[in-house]
């Protein structure tokens, strides 16, 4: 418990970083007055429309120096990432992120789109503020985009197959726990573990 603590705080850390650093400019009259409030983390939720992917992010802090984004990154990744949280700062880690000027201010709410491959993704909320050194990551929801059978070219098995079958209604018969199992899962690799 106490490496994932560490890692998630060193993830907020690479994350928070340039928000903060933006924020300051904006922020500094209001941090004379301020009094340090608790930062939470933001609501966070998704959906999917064929390989676009919807996240919107609710800011539930009050402090005026707090604010909100999230990032989407391959779930594969997930390890790395619990095990090197300034991965995040590698180009091509992240599949997407919050741009610094589009984050979500105290008490606000948006949402923002993006294309993406098919795949498996994990969408991570985070919240910073001036007032906090420390900076709070949500907890990564799993998020299938695009087919589940992906680029699967299914030949002449498609021609056995009903023309009205929903192959992502399957989707409804997995378990819902089926992004924790495939979190912990060296998806995308066929080699052995290093």
């Amino acid at each position: 418990m106490n490496m994932q603590l560490r890692s998630r705080k060193t993830l907020g850390h690479a994350v928070g970083g340039a928000a903060i650093f933006a924020a300051a400019a904006l922020a500094a009259p209001a941090l004379a007055s301020a009094e340090p409030a608790e930062l939470t983390s933001p609501t966070v939720t998704t959906g999917v429309q064929a390989n676009t992917l919807s996240v919107t992010v609710a800011n539930p802090n009050e402090d005026a120096t707090s604010s909100c984004g999230a990032f989407a990154l391959e779930a594969a990744k997930l390890p790395a990432l619990r095990e090197d949280p300034s991965k995040i700062t590698e180009p091509g880690f992240l599949s997407w992120q919050t741009d610094v000027a589009e984050r979500v201010g105290p008490a606000g709410e948006d949402t923002f789109t993006t294309d993406l491959e098919n795949g498996v993704y994990a969408v991570v909320g985070e919240c910073v503020s001036l007032a906090n050194p420390e900076p709070v990551v949500g907890e990564p929801q799993i998020v299938p985009v695009g087919g589940l059978l992906g680029s699967v070219d299914l030949g002449s098995l498609q021609d056995i197959l009903p023309a009205d079958l929903d192959l992502g209604s399957l989707q409804d018969l997995l378990p819902a726990d089926l992004g924790d199992l495939l979190a912990g899962l060296p998806l995308g690799s066929t080699g052995p573990a290093a």
